[in-house]
């Protein structure tokens, strides 16, 4: 795969604070910007960072001269920065060429002062945060003498005026400097957008129109998210959105912006942002799109194919969180053009969800996050994306005069741990006792138990989509899944076991079982779960409010270890396996009773587990998921059978 270091051209410098006594955090942040491929570092130096003191004085040039290996390094002192800190950079002046100085309002003359002393030392002198008033005001006689540039600002996303736009905002600057004759160059020195609302497409957005902007160099900001025990910009958490202006989020995962990079460079955040390019609707189509949310994973990418394929025209809603998804939309939009329309946005955006619901005529909802391990790691995000969401979906529903119907996928998690279920072993799966449930499986009379963040936030969506239904009157459904598995998805241990299995045994990579391995699933191979779906919405009226469990059902009810010996068999070789602990609510037998929805709209499953998986495998092989050798033996076999 193409990495970030070799997309090194394009991109602006990067703007990176960083604090004495934190050696560890330095070098983890430079390793990201190694990844993220970024070369030239705005390093502001501010009185606070490092203070007057010998040692915190050692520590800038010590900082300076670790940056300047392998990086174009820009210090940024303010105007009224203390003698000791000036006195330490100054002593760097054989190491680096720049420096900027940055202007508070009223200390322009002060920047001025600070710059022709950095000058006279054979720095390129760069003074920031003069704007066109102040620049009047200095400009006559030999004020900007000691300037060799001027850089210029914007902060997006945070509520305060927006320049008319970089060329707009550059041209002025120049024509000012024009009539005063100062020869100066022009840099955007600080760019940003934050992501307080979840607006990723607006940092993408704001991230190439800087990028793009007729400036000699820019300069973005910044690389991480502050950690919310620091203070703001504007006080401790005083102002929220001063804590989102990174590329990496706090925690130092990356925003879809950092992914992007890391993966491809610049050209692989245009291609993303090409994709989302609103589609006019076309005059001579009456009828509304269907709104996918969530519609980039892999349900919603089979379901948006169907759907096309069948007339209708389709708008995806997705954040791209789940890394290669983004795979799936660059697919859908390759196979049926204009018919998919991509809008990257996050359902925890309520503005969003208005904007959705005013084009839809029929509704999927799958945004969620959808591992019960990182609900554990944190159960805020969990909630406010799978419950909050939920509701901000639902209220701007109940808001439209003609609310869409709306079909919402829950999950089996909110039965529990099904304890009360008597199971006993039969050779190597969990079976029920009750004969009853060991036929039919697990019905809608459960009784409601939300285990672990996930089971909650979704058991709590689940219930607010049905209860909207009966005291708003709101067309919804909701569908309590079991696993699913088929073509488009990109199986991990946590989300996509079916597909994670058969990539690992194809592969001859080994196997992390969670438990014993004797765990029951009924696995439904997802162009019946399409089926369903289809059905669901043209039976809306006959099914608005209730919930259905959706699976293979008994019929296609496998234990982990038999599913992997089912794949050994017909690869050839059955992967290695290692044991895991048991995790949180994990459930040791769950087999849905379909027979709810069968009775109601006449559905059935029509895919056995050998022809999924089979199905599963030729996908994983056309798409260059698992090398086509891999599939030689595989495919022998199933040809022999």
């Amino acid at each position: 795969m193409t990495g970030a270091a070799d997309h090194p051209i394009e991109l602006p410098g990067l703007t990176v604070s960083f604090h004495p006594d934190e050696g560890e955090r330095t070098e983890q942040a430079v390793e990201a910007l190694k990844r993220l491929g970024f070369r030239r570092l705005r390093v502001p130096l501010a009185p606070d960072a490092a203070g007057i003191e010998a040692d915190e004085a050692e520590w800038v040039g010590t900082l300076l001269s670790r940056l300047a290996v392998g990086f174009e390094v820009l210090p940024c002192l303010s105007a009224d920065a203390p003698e000791a800190l000036v006195d330490a950079v100054s002593r760097q002046s054989g190491l680096l060429g720049e420096i900027e100085i940055a202007a508070a309002p009223g200390k322009a003359a002060q920047a001025l002062q600070l710059a022709a002393h950095f000058k006279g030392l054979g720095f390129l002198t760069v003074v920031s945060g003069i704007d066109l008033t102040a620049l009047d005001l200095v400009a006559p006689g030999k004020g900007l003498d000691a300037v060799d540039v001027l850089g210029i600002e914007s902060h997006q996303g945070t509520g305060a005026t927006q320049k008319p736009g970089w060329s707009d905002a550059i041209a002025a600057y120049a024509q000012a400097l024009e009539v005063h004759g100062a020869r100066i160059r022009l840099w955007i020195t600080e760019s940003s957008f934050s992501t307080w609302r979840h607006d990723e497409r607006g940092q993408i957005r704001a991230f190439l129109g800087a990028a793009d902007a007729p400036a000699e160099r820019v300069y973005w900001s910044s690389l991480q998210d502050l950690d919310p025990s620091e203070q703001g910009a504007h006080g401790f958490h005083a102002d929220e959105r001063d804590y989102f202006h990174g590329i990496l989020r706090a925690d130092g995962s990356p925003k879809l912006l950092g992914r992007l990079l890391e993966k491809g460079g610049i050209a692989a955040v245009r291609s993303l942002y090409r994709l989302g390019r609103p589609i006019p609707v076309t005059p001579a189509r009456t009828d509304k799109p269907v709104v996918v949310t969530g519609g980039a994973g892999f349900i919603g990418t089979n379901l948006a194919d169907r759907l096309v394929r069948e007339g209708n025209r389709v708008i995806v809603y997705d954040n791209l969180s789940r890394p290669g998804v983004e795979q799936n939309i660059e697919w859908l939009k390759a196979t049926h053009g204009n018919a998919v329309t991509f809008e990257l946005a996050d359902i925890r955006d309520p503005y969003v969800l208005r904007d959705a619901v005013s084009h839809a005529g029929r509704m999927f909802h799958f945004a969620a996050q959808v591992a019960v391990t990182t609900s554990l790691v944190d159960p805020v995000a969990d909630f406010e994306i799978n419950a909050r969401g939920t509701v901000n979906l639902l209220e701007a529903i109940r808001a439209h005069p003609e609310p869409p119907p709306l079909v919402f996928t829950s999950t089996n998690k909110v039965y529990g741990k099904l304890a009360d279920v008597a199971l006993e072993l039969d050779g190597k799966r969990y079976a029920p006792t009750d004969a009853a449930i060991d036929a039919r499986g697990i019905d809608e009379s459960r009784p409601l138990d939300f285990y672990s963040p996930y089971g909650a936030s979704k058991g709590s969506a689940d219930q607010y989509v049905l209860d909207y239904c009966r005291t708003y009157d709101l067309p919804t459904a909701v569908f309590r899944m079991s696993c699913i598995y088929g073509p488009h998805q990109f199986g991990t241990e946590d989300q996509g076991w079916v597909a994670h299995f058969l990539i690992r045994a194809l592969q001859d990579e080994a196997i992390t079982l969670y438990g014993d391995g004797y765990q029951v699933r009924d696995i439904l191979f997802v162009e019946d779960l399409v089926d369903a779906f289809m059905l669901a919405q043209a039976n809306m009226p006959a099914i608005r409010g209730q919930a259905f469990n959706i699976g293979g059902g008994p019929a296609n009810a496998t234990s982990l270890v038999e599913l992997l010996d089912r794949i050994g068999e017909a690869a050839g070789c059955r992967p290695e396996i290692a044991y895991g602990p048991w995790r949180p609510g994990d459930q040791l037998y769950y087999v849905s009773d379909t027979s709810k929805f069968g009775e109601a709209t006449g559905w059935k499953p029509r895919t056995g587990i050998a022809k999924g998986i089979g199905l599963l495998a030729d996908w994983l092989a056309e798409n260059r998921v698992v090398a086509p050798s891999s599939l030689s033996k595989y495919k022998d076999r199933r040809a022999a059978s």
